[in-house]
């Protein structure tokens, strides 16, 4: 034997083994958490791009509400409604019916 180095019982031995299978196994339980947080990472960036999709429409949606909250202030609105839904003319206008 060498000078300074002690034999390995098998107790150290044994110990170190057991140390070397718990550090395993913390290694793979911190690998499939690891694994487990990257797929739910993936999927709420996934939603993310879907949310941001739908305020993106959304906003859209808004703009062509607003403008059709305009146009239904204007006399033009009112004059096509009337027309339209009421039958309402111009007193001096004429129409003329296609016979059924």
């Amino acid at each position: 034997m060498k000078a300074g180095r002690q034999p390995v019982s098998r107790e150290n031995r044994r110990g170190m083994i057991m140390i070397i299978i718990v550090v395993c196994i913390v290694v793979v339980a911190l690998a499939v958490r690891c694994q487990a947080i990257s797929d739910r990472n993936d999927a709420y960036a996934t939603q993310i791009e879907t949310l941001e999709q739908k305020i993106t429409d959304e906003q859209g949606r808004g703009e062509s509400i607003e403008t059709f909250r305009k146009y239904t202030h204007t006399n033009a609105y009112v004059e096509k409604v009337a027309r339209e839904k009421l039958g309402l003319v111009y007193p001096d206008e004429v129409i003329f019916q296609q016979r059924k």
